[in-house]
């Protein structure tokens, strides 16, 4: 079981896995985000990813929902 700690709102693990997303921004620009997320764990809600679209300069976020890691690649239900 992958270890994971919470202290003062910040979430850290023993062991991170970088995941790929494809990301569709709401201008239509298409792009695959890469990041290094805690193995083992699952999320709810939207997740701000800390980066902003390369044609309208939109904050990147991935829409509410469940997100999971699958074979490092992120996955929402």
């Amino acid at each position: 079981m992958p270890k994971i700690t919470i202290k003062d709102g910040k979430l850290s693990a023993e062991i991170y896995v970088q995941v790929t997303r494809e990301y569709v921004c709401s201008c239509g620009t298409k792009s695959t985000i890469t990041m290094n997320m805690p193995e083992g764990v699952s999320y709810n809600g939207k997740i701000n990813v800390n980066a902003n679209c390369s044609t309208c300069n939109e904050p990147v976020v991935i829409a509410e929902g469940h997100h999971y890691i699958e074979n490092h690649t992120l996955l929402t239900k």
